[in-house]
């Protein structure tokens, strides 16, 4: 895509991209060429299937929120008459289609998102990349503070508890914190930092011991236990398909609540 927008800007500067195919018609060039690859028809079938077949249900910027979105459909959109509203995945063009409208319909520069982080990313530039072509695919990491879990055991209050937002790479991290306020986002959640640690607390071994014995057909995946004991998907391939899964993840291991 990289290569292609590169090639792109050679032929035509966003200027030429605004300007307006008729004198008579608000439509603008970057406009007809979207409308000219279909994308709301696209967008309706095509793109929902291989989304539901994914099955990415939470934001990949934030992983702190559903990706689904309700949608007004209108009898008349000029007196914003609603004739129905539709539950509908929202969807981020990483590459702005008012700045490449051609990368429209390419499902690699579609990013199943939340309505924040979607509107909060407008068309600035982020460096987080959905699709790679490396083996490091645990970029960010929560890590619970151990200090904080000490004035948290001396209090026993949540908000003494500290959770970071970590990744390896500053300008990574940095950027984005300024797009999608990641670590403000997740200081609210000190809840759900709370129950981990007093889960860890309560000698889960014995938990599993009750479970896989009496309970053995129900629990032939150990992980099925691991998602009770943690509340949510406990396998990093399954980070997208529930809400704060990677937050959870990350203190459970640090934890030891999970492997």
């Amino acid at each position: 895509m990289e290569i292609l927008i590169f090639e792109f800007n050679r032929i035509l500067t966003n200027n030429q991209l605004n300007l307006s195919v008729r004198k008579n018609k608000i439509l603008s060039f970057n406009e007809a060429i979207v409308y000219a690859l279909r994308y709301e028809d696209l967008r309706e079938k095509e793109f929902l299937q291989f989304l539901n077949f994914i099955d990415i249900k939470t934001c990949v910027y934030c992983n702190l929120q559903s990706t689904l979105v309700i949608e007004p459909k209108y009898y008349n959109k000029k007196k914003k008459a609603v004739k129905k509203t539709t539950a509908k995945l929202q969807l981020d063009h990483f590459y702005p289609k008012s700045q490449y409208p051609f990368l429209a319909t390419s499902l690699f520069n579609l990013y199943p998102t939340c309505a924040n982080c979607n509107l909060a990313k407008g068309k600035k530039k982020s460096l987080f990349n959905l699709y790679t072509t490396t083996d490091d695919l645990d970029v960010f990491n929560f890590r619970l503070s151990d200090k904080s879990v000490l004035r948290y055991w001396l209090s026993l209050k949540k908000e003494n508890l500290d959770v970071s937002f970590n990744c390896s790479d500053q300008k990574l991290l940095e950027n984005h914190n300024d797009l999608f306020q990641i670590q403000a986002l997740y200081d609210t959640q000190m809840d759900v930092a709370e129950e981990l640690l007093l889960k860890a607390k309560a000698n889960p071994k014995i938990y599993r011991i009750i479970l896989q014995k009496e309970f053995g057909q129900l629990f032939k995946d150990p992980s099925i236990i691991d998602r009770l004991l943690i509340g949510n998907y406990s396998k990093p391939d399954d980070i997208n398909r529930r809400p704060m899964a990677k937050y959870s993840q990350d203190i459970a291991k640090q934890l030891k609540l999970i492997s």
